[in-house]
């Protein structure tokens, strides 16, 4: 059994009683397909949950994916890790990177840094420039995370099997066979908006924006979504409602199954899309 996650966002509750209806005994193994943070409040703990997963099974065990927010989280780091060699101040700044403001996008931070840390920011927010506020959150999840930043930055964008292409968004479709060469990572972690159609594997992604209610063109749809053709999209949009999507691929019968409740569902072509 192959299971399949993506877009957690945060949600650590969610994700936690998911989690229990995994069983990773045997060969069966996990496929994180990105976005582990934020929007809810629980970014750091999601990915700390899976990094030791991870360590425990391996990393042919439990695979873990970049998402587009892995990402953008790894540019705003790297900015103020490696400060442009001109002296400008052409930053990701702790607003870009969220698309929010300071007080929303705290929410995401403080999962990273301590109570007393989280007291500091919000102190010196009041009188210093954005561009020192960025500076001293990064050194303190730097100082706190220093190796899971590592790990993150390490996370491979896309997984290949016999049968399956696991990535966030998607690949160069148009590329055939030859998408890994084809497909930048701007494909891989945010293309929009989402393929259907054939495809000579079958794709597993989220990243569909608001959610598959949004390929189901029905705001109360947040389950697996299949265009029965080559692809199935997981991104259930938890942290807005939703739901978060487990999809379970049974490589003996080679049939998809969303997993709810402790049942197997077999995931059928949308309807409304036939």
């Amino acid at each position: 059994m192959i299971y399949a996650m993506s877009d957690i966002h945060g949600c650590i509750e969610e994700f936690q009683r998911l989690m229990k209806q995994v069983d990773l005994s045997g060969d069966n193994r996990i496929v994180f397909c990105g976005d582990y943070i934020d929007y809810g409040d629980g970014s750091c703990q999601v990915l700390k949950y899976i990094w030791d997963l991870q360590k425990k099974y391996g990393a042919e065990k439990v695979v873990v994916l970049k998402g587009n927010h892995e990402q953008m989280f790894l540019d705003w780091i790297s900015d103020y890790r490696n400060p442009y060699p001109d002296g400008t101040e052409d930053y990701m700044t702790f607003n870009d990177w969220l698309r929010t403001d300071f007080e929303s996008g705290a929410d995401t931070i403080r999962t990273f840094i301590s109570k007393q840390q989280m007291d500091s920011l919000n102190t010196i927010s009041r009188t210093c420039s954005m561009e020192t506020i960025n500076r001293e959150a990064f050194q303190m999840i730097l100082s706190n995370y220093e190796k899971l930043i590592l790990w993150i930055e390490q996370m491979p964008s896309y997984f290949e099997t016999e049968n399956q292409i696991f990535v966030h968004a998607g690949v160069d479709e148009e590329a055939g066979e030859y998408w890994m060469w084809g497909t930048v990572d701007r494909i891989l972690l945010g293309k929009f908006p989402a393929t259907k159609g054939k495809f000579y594997k079958t794709i597993v992604a989220g990243h569909v924006g608001t959610g598959t209610w949004s390929l189901a063109n029905d705001r109360n749809y947040h389950d697996v979504f299949y265009d029965g053709e080559s692809h199935y999209y997981i991104d259930g949009s938890v942290y807005k409602g939703g739901k978060l999507l487990l999809l379970a691929y049974d490589e003996e019968n080679g049939k998809y199954y969303q997993v709810e409740n402790r049942k197997m569902i077999l995931v059928r072509t949308f309807d409304k899309y036939q």
